[in-house]
């Protein structure tokens, strides 16, 4: 039938009907045989029925989709996949009647009926893996019906989408179609399959499907709007595709979504494998339509947050291809696209002599005879090197040549038909316009397909799509119809042209490649990128998330997108995002690409910087390691400011973050670098230049930092090594590493030596101190260690060199921190040089004796008077000037002096010569009276009317208490100190003598750290056994904890201070107590508890810092004194509230106040169980008050709002509270309510108080199950006005206890109330909390944070007199009814309007109606006070039932 010569009688609908069943009968056959499950089902060992036309149907009708998914079939499928001899021959023969029938198609037009039939019985052939050659001439069928009945081109469709779902879903789909020339690539038939039917959607017209000439090009009834039809056809396809796809997705259930997911995704991968190469040029086309879909409804813009996450995944894994592909073709340098880049050139820039291709110049044997490019034979390919050699003419000149001729033709042709005028054609015949070089390109790439695919129609629909695709973007395809219809046969066209030229198929590739950047699908990078971009400001951090890998694969394809502005702004944005997870990953993002470019990081440093401030741990570690990551790969990147917010997190709460830091500038500054780094600073220096650039970078961190402290603690961690992981400590340090580390220490030293010279030699102006940074460099290695500067060849070296610099002239702000800084490096160096210069030696002691009579910066008079000492000790001076100094500063005291400013002055040199020389002054025979010079302080100075002289005596007398400490023990000192310790006195006389405690216990723990080290400050002879034996008497640990302990009271008292200066200088004191152990600990719980919620931020960490460890060590001493931290808590809240700055903002919202500080305290004890529920215990025992201690109403309001504002993490923590709330009210309630209705019975008779009740009832408590109360008091007669008991005999002192244990018990029943609602807990979960069943695992507790906890509306205030007791008993007769209420099963919405309050009429009823109603007894006219509280629900509720059923009432169960 398919011969052209068959005489069209023999096509008859029947005999084609038949052999399509016949066929689809044989086809079915060997889908069964060639089955494996099938086959092994039917295996002769095996004792099973046979099924086989159970699983023949199956396979048929498609239902076995299911089956076909098991893990069995599976297994089946990979353990035999062979089909027997006779099955292949039958296999064989339908592959060759399927391409007959396949002919047939287009020899004569069949009926619906056949062609429904075909189609049906080649998509069955697809539910079979190992029948590959049946499917692909099902494919060849399937896309000829496509083609030529376009009337069933929908149900094609549809039938492909249901094959899609039959199909078994996974990440390793099957995959058997084998791409041509490709090795190890396969892609999904199903994916073939919808490519080809894309490609014959474009339908190449009937005239040009045969052999054609010029005349038939030319003669073709193809309309100029043709191709540009033909692309929509395509692209019409495409949509119904995958807007079917995508419907089903959305509409899908969870477990369905997941297989819809599945199978979207391995056709997009499948169609990103193919995109590009030159046989599928649908592909793009195809990605392109999705793409489309997925940025409107179907995907970013969805109401479905699970669809706009799946398309963000999808757009990500697309737009990174594309820019991948974008990298690789920037990259490429493929002679042929040259063409591309050069165009606007001649075309000379070629290198001549030069292989086009490898660019060698040896063993060219080819040169175009047109161009003059040459080649390598080789290099050009066997397929082409014959031609070459004959021929001589390159692949662009020959297919220019084609072109040109082909425009040619078509210009003659125009000129025949009269469609341009006479002038325009003599020029254009005269001038024929150049081929333009992407026209060249193009030819080339179908010439490709035309010479090296097979001669099928698929082949002629392929380069038909191509030039549809091309057409549709050139803005003058209207015109030159016929110049594309020829570019399809152009070898059939110009058959004098010769054979085309074969090129490799790797060039083909990289030409497509290159043409495909050119083409819509590529264009559209920008627009998919700019709505991820707006994806990471979505408000679900899902959807962030997903956008935030989307971009991260973007990124990974070419991290030069990080430098594109909009990508910077919206990652940047995503550094402050609200999610922990976010800001790390946003990190991540950048970090993974600083050390390949740092050119890319740069941009990004300032913003990564201030992450180091984080709050979420993972942020802060990971931005410090991408720091540290681009500082290691540029080593000349400006990073100071870095540097320093690195820096700031030395003291960072969390170990691990201080460990990183000094390992991160040990790394940077303190590691020997690898390589050899011999090369000398220019400058005569012997210091490696590596050395000098990480010096100054030390010294460009501290321009920029406010004090030298955070570099000290750097250094002196890096010194000892203690950032090293403790496996690496436990097996040994190397001693090499430390023995390099302190030479570099020392060389860094000298560094700084050798600039601070020459920076000051070539100072222009000498009012700037231009050395500043460096000394202060200097000093911060000499307080770790000052051996760093004592070189071993000159020891005296840097005392030699900076004392020259005391005798500077200039007197302001930075010259005094020069001058201190110097003299704090002598006076460390000089005890350990063994024989100082005694030039040197007499010349600073004249400077410093200048400094400190003239100097008129305080700090550096006091760095003098120290270096003075050591000076006087280790040189061998002697006493002599000491007491010259002390002599003359006391007479100036004793004196009758009134210059103020040198009393001053003499009171502070005075204090400190007796403090740092006082024992090199027990040496000389001149004996210190201190107790006169003490008498001179309390009469003359201590009473001054100048406040500044009165500071500036307590100052002194501190500096002599530190040389004579047992002085703190007698009685007059003890008077004085505890005077300047009281609450009345000025705060700054507070201070300064929290200041002298201070300095005192720093003291004696340096002098206790240098005995243990073996390095004692100071050596000398103690004279009598009273005196106290250590150094200025500061190390006897003894008499220092005796002291303290005297003085422990006032200090703890100085602690919750109004003043913040005051309490910062007493939790100082506390800070080295706790640590030098003087004191127990459990004294100072209770203030360090309080001190959590300190306004000041310093003054908050320091305490939850000392109360951390404090747990880690004694966590039974925390515990016990947690409830009394929270009564001081309250107290130095009232005091705050009323003196502190912020008390506007705190009275608007008190809680906010305390509630960071408690959640902080509940966090680090919410681990252990024991520990959260006594410190819960602790406090709900506050509301049981005892006849000896009784709070105020308002603390416990104060507990109430604490508790409710406890971080709760799981159910069993509101669980127990509510559990100790029912304690509670189980023992107390029944008392307390007869005691209030005893008190109400004697201002007025039962029926006149505004509530209703019955005899009996008062101890009736209506409650939830497991809570009960006491039924067991006793019923109080009514009393009336004649009663002898009258109220005149009522003793007030008790009603109050009564009221105030009743307002008490409120407030646990509105907490019980309030964690309720918040966190959703029934009758059903208090009742079957117990105290012995153990948390359950994976619980999770679901918090309505919108549920505020509101007592405001309630009437905390205790009576003054008889009568306001009704009101008391009514609130508290009110909350014990609504707690019998279930509220936990409503949700609470705020949005819900506040119900209409009932009329006060309504609950004046008789009793029996009363008890029968919903309110459960009369509340009077505050029936609805409690609606603020009541965030939601209903509130009148019918009680009846509750009231009727005395079962509930009356279950006397006692719960322990």
């Amino acid at each position: 039938m398919t011969h052209h010569d068959m005489p069209k009688q023999l096509y008859r609908e029947e005999l084609i009907e038949r052999i399509i069943d016949f066929s689809r009968h044989q086809i079915t056959d060997c889908m069964a045989a060639s089955n494996p499950t099938f086959r092994a089902i039917h295996k002769p060992a095996e004792n099973v029925a046979n099924d086989g036309d159970d699983d023949e149907e199956d396979g048929e009708n498609g239902p076995v989709s299911k089956k076909r998914r098991t893990t069995a079939n599976l297994n089946m499928r990979k353990s035999s996949n062979r089909v027997s001899a006779s099955v292949y021959s039958a296999v064989q023969k339908l592959c060759l009647i399927l391409g007959f029938l396949k002919e047939l198609l287009t020899t004569v037009r069949l009926s619906d009926s056949c062609i429904l039939q075909l189609a049906k019985t080649c998509f069955t052939t697809f539910l079979v893996d190992n029948m590959q050659l049946l499917q692909l001439k099902a494919i060849g069928v399937i896309c000829t019906v496509f083609s030529s009945y376009t009337q069933h081109r929908s149900y094609l469709v549809d039938e492909t989408i249901v094959l899609l779902r039959k199909l078994q879903f996974s990440r390793n789909a099957v995959r058997t179609y084998l791409l041509a020339d490709e090795e190890q690539k396969q892609i999904q038939m199903i994916t073939a399959l919808l490519v080809h039917l894309v490609q014959f959607s474009a339908i190449v017209p009937d005239s040009l499907k045969g052999t054609v000439d010029w005349s038939t090009i030319v003669d073709a009834p193809v309309d100029s709007s043709y191709p540009i039809k033909c692309h929509e056809a395509a692209t019409e396809a495409c949509c119904l595709f995958w807007t079917s796809v995508l419907e089903r997705f959305t509409a899908a259930k969870s477990q369905d979504m997941s297989e819809a997911r599945g199978i979207i995704d391995n056709l997009v991968q499948d169609l990103l494998t193919i995109l590009n190469l030159p046989e599928y040029p649908a592909a793009a086309s195809i990605l392109e339509v999705l793409c489309v879909l997925l940025l409107q409804n179907a995907g970013l813009k969805s109401k479905d947050t699970n669809a706009r996450c799946f398309a963000i995944d999808l757009l990500g894994g697309i737009a990174s291809r594309l820019k991948r592909d974008s990298v690789a073709c920037s990259e490429e340098k493929l002679w042929i696209l040259q063409e591309l880049t050069d165009a606007g050139s001649d075309g000379s820039n070629f290198l001549k002599n030069k292989c086009c291709v490898c660019l060698g110049g040896r063993g060219i044997n080819i040169a175009c005879d047109v161009c003059g490019r040459c080649f390598h034979s080789d290099c050009m390919g066997s397929g082409s090197q014959d031609n070459l050699q004959r021929d001589s003419v390159c692949p662009l000149c020959f297919c220019n040549q084609q072109l040109s001729v082909l425009q040619s033709y078509c210009q003659l042709q125009t000129k025949e038909n009269g469609k341009r005028t006479a002038a325009s054609v003599s020029k254009k015949s005269s001038a024929p316009a150049e081929v333009p070089a992407v026209d060249i390109v193009q030819q080339i790439l179908l010439s490709y397909l035309q010479e090296a695919g097979l001669q099928d129609d698929g082949n002629l629909f392929t380069r038909w799509f191509y030039l549809c695709i091309w057409n549709k973007d050139d803005p003058h395809s209207e015109e030159k119809i016929i110049y594309y219809l020829a570019r399809l046969k152009s070898k059939e066209i110009l058959r004098d042209s010769g054979n085309c030229l074969v090129i490799p198929r790797d060039w083909a590739k990289k030409i497509c490649l290159a043409l495909g950047q050119k083409n819509s699908f590529s264009r559209g990078f920008d627009k998919i990128l700019g709505l991820l971009l707006a994806s990471l400001r979505e408000n679900s951090p899902t959807i962030r998330a997903k956008a935030l890998r989307a971009v991260s694969s973007i990124v990974e394809a070419d991290p030069e997108v990080l430098g594109d502005k909009r990508v910077q702004s919206a990652v940047e944005g995503r550094f402050c995002d609200s999610a922990i997870s976010v800001r790390e990953a946003a990190l991540e993002l950048v970090g993974r690409h600083i050390a390949s470019h740092p050119d890319v990081g740069l941009k990004y440093i300032e913003k990564v910087a201030e992450r180091i401030k984080d709050t979420g741990l993972s942020v802060r570690k990971r931005a410090i390691k991408i720091i540290r990551d681009l500082c290691a790969s540029n080593p000349n990147t400006d990073t100071t400011h870095a540097f320093v917010e690195i820096i700031s997190r030395v003291n960072d709460e969390e170990a691990s973050v201080r460990d990183l830091v000094c390992k991160t500038f040990y790394e940077l500054w303190f590691e020997e670098p690898t390589g050899s780094h011999k090369h000398l600073v220019a400058d005569g220096s012997s210091v490696p230049m590596e050395i000098a650039k990480k010096t100054e970078q030390i010294v460009d961190m501290l321009r920029k930092m406010p004090n030298h402290q955070p570099l000290i603690t750097v250094i002196k961690r890096n010194l000892c090594l203690d950032f090293l992981p403790q496996s690496t400590k436990a097996a040994g340090i190397n001693s090499s590493m430390v023995a390099s580390l302190r030479k570099r220490c020392e060389l860094i030293c000298k560094r700084l030596l050798e600039r601070i010279l020459q920076v000051e030699e070539g100072a222009a102006n000498e009012m700037e101190i231009h050395a500043l940074p460096y000394i202060v460099a200097l000093q911060a290695f000499c307080i770790v260690d000052p051996t760093l500067c004592i070189p071993v060849t000159d020891p005296s070296k840097f005392v030699v060199t900076l004392q020259p610099y005391l005798k500077i002239q200039i007197d302001n702000k930075s010259a005094a921190q020069l001058l201190e800084s110097i003299i704090f490096v002598i006076d460390a160096v000089l005890p350990l040089i063994r024989k100082p210069p005694q030039t040197v030696v007499v010349e600073l002691e004249q400077d410093l004796k200048q400094m400190i009579v003239r100097h008129s910066y305080l700090t550096v008079v006091h760095a003098c008077i120290k270096c003075l000492c050591t000076l006087s000790t280790s040189a061998g001076r002697g006493p002599l000037l000491l007491e010259y100094l002390v002599n003359v500063f006391y007479k100036h005291l004793s004196g009758t002096n009134s210059d103020r400013q040198l009393l001053g002055r003499s009171l502070f040199c005075l204090g400190l010569l007796l403090r740092y020389g006082y024992q090199l002054m027990l040496t000389s025979e001149n004996q210190l009276d201190f107790p006169k010079i003490i008498n001179l302080l309390q009469r003359s100075y201590l009473l001054s009317i100048d406040f500044n002289l009165k500071v500036r005596a307590l100052q002194t007398l501190g500096n002599i208490l530190i040389a004579k400490p047992d002085f703190m023990l007698k009685k007059e000192i003890m008077n004085l100190i505890e005077a300047t310790l009281s609450s009345g006195v000025d705060y700054r006389l507070k201070i300064q003598g929290l200041q002298n405690l201070y300095e005192y216990l720093r003291d004696a723990e340096s002098q206790l750290t240098a005995e243990s080290t073996g390095k004692s400050p100071v050596q000398s002879t103690i004279n009598g056994g009273s005196e106290v034996p250590v150094a200025a008497g500061a190390g006897d640990t003894n008499i220092c904890g005796g002291i303290i302990q005297l003085y422990w009271s006032s200090i703890l008292e100085r602690c919750l201070d109004t003043n913040d200066q005051v309490r910062q200088s007493a939790l100082k004191i506390v800070e080295v107590v706790l640590r030098q152990g003087l004191v127990h600990p459990i004294t100072c719980v209770p203030h360090l508890i309080a001190l959590e919620m300190d306004p000041l931020e310093g003054n908050s960490k320091l305490a939850h810092h000392l109360l951390v460890n404090m747990h880690n060590k004694y966590p039974s001493f925390f515990e016990s004194r947690l409830g009394d931290g929270l009564q001081m808590s309250f107290i130095f809240f009232e005091t705050t509230v009323s003196n502190h700055k912020l008390a506007a903002n705190v009275k608007s919202n008190p809680i906010a106040f305390v509630k960071p500080g408690i959640t902080r305290i509940y966090r680090f004890i919410r681990a252990n169980r024991n520990s959260r529920n006594k410190f819960v215990h602790s406090i709900v025992r506050k509301f049981e008050p005892d006849d000896r201690n009784r709070s105020t109403v308002s603390f416990l309001v104060y507990c109430a709002e604490v508790l409710a504002s406890l971080p709760f993490a799981c159910p069993d923590e509101p669980l127990y509270l509510i559990y100790d709330i029912n304690r509670v009210i189980h023992f107390r309630a029944g008392a307390i309510e007869a005691n209030l209705k005893k008190w109400t019975s004697m201002v007025q008779p039962q029926d006149a108080v505004g509530m209703a009740t019955l005899p009996g009832e008062s101890h009736v408590v209506m409650h939830e199950p497991g809570v009960y109360y006491n039924n067991n008091v006793g019923y109080i007669p009514e009393r009336t006005n004649n009663n002898p008991c009258s109220t005149s005999d009522v003793d007030m002192a008790k009603v109050q206890e009564d009221c105030y244990d009743a307002i008490a018990l409120q407030l646990l029943l509105k907490l019980k109330r309030h964690l309720k609602i918040v966190y959703s807990l029934t009758d059903a979960h208090c009742q079957a909390f117990s105290l012995k069943e153990p948390p359950k695992s994976g619980e999770t507790l679901h918090k309505q944070s919108s549920v505020p906890f509101n007592i405001g509306n309630s009437n905390i205030s205790l009576p003054s007199c008889l009568q306001d007791v009704a009101s008391v008993y009514q609130d508290f007769k009110t909350v014990l009814h609504e707690d019998s209420m279930d509220f936990g099963v409503y949700t609470p919405s705020v949005q819900r309007k506040r119900p209409t309050p009932r009329s006060t009429s309504r609950v004046r009823r008789t009793a029996a109606t009363s008890v029968a109603r919903a309110r459960g007894g009369g509340r009077g006219d505050d029936d609805d006070t409690d609606d603020d509280d009541w965030a939601g629900g209903a509130r009148v509720l019918d009680f009846s039932a509750q009231a009727s059923n005395s079962g509930r009432v009356t279950r006397q169960r006692v719960q322990v």
